[in-house]
């Protein structure tokens, strides 16, 4: 089966069904273990985060 067929079949779904079949595709993507400096990272912004929380969108000057 080529993705193009696989691409048609998908746009034959419900809408209602298709967070279903999103659950289902996910399923099947392997995940990718995260690097050292990945993990560094994701700690640093969780203890920054902890350490000075964050900003409410209205505190920021957009212009």
């Amino acid at each position: 089966m080529s993705k193009e067929i696989l691409k048609g079949l998908i746009e034959l779904v419900p809408e209602e069904d298709i967070e279903t079949l999103y659950k289902v595709v996910v399923k099947f993507i392997p995940e990718v273990e995260p690097e050292p400096d990945e993990i560094e990272s994701i700690m640093a912004g969780r203890k920054d985060r902890t350490e000075h929380g964050t900003v409410p969108h209205e505190a920021i000057n957009w212009i």
